[in-house]
């Protein structure tokens, strides 16, 4: 039933999460933003500024949390209003966003 369109009646039920599902994805988030931007938010060099610092904590919800359920929706609706489809996309996109997101505190810890 996971790839399995859903009935009728339920017509926004493909892209529904459930708490754990949103736990897992919020959590993601957070450790990106606690990894990557928190400990530099008050770095004492002038060359960044913190109105800057506090934009790509934004940044990094966004492109953590939105983009990935947005595609994902995208395409579960294309295919048919399929769950498995949107499952698969979003989990998908969110494993690749946080992968990413590390790979670029190991290259520069101190880059936004």
């Amino acid at each position: 039933m996971a790839g399995n369109p859903v009935e009728p009646g339920d017509a926004k039920g493909y892209k529904r999460l459930s708490v754990w599902q949103w736990l897992s994805l919020l959590g993601m988030t957070v450790c990106i933003v606690i990894l990557r931007h928190l400990p530099y938010l008050y770095f004492p060099n002038p060359r960044y500024l913190d109105h800057e610092r506090i934009g790509a904590i934004i940044g990094s919800v966004l492109m953590g949390l939105l983009l990935p359920y947005g595609v994902a929706s995208i395409f579960g609706r294309v295919d048919g209003r399929s769950r498995g489809t949107f499952l698969r996309v979003l989990w998908f996109l969110a494993g690749l966003v946080f992968l990413l997101n590390l790979g670029l505190l190991a290259q520069c810890q101190t880059c936004y």
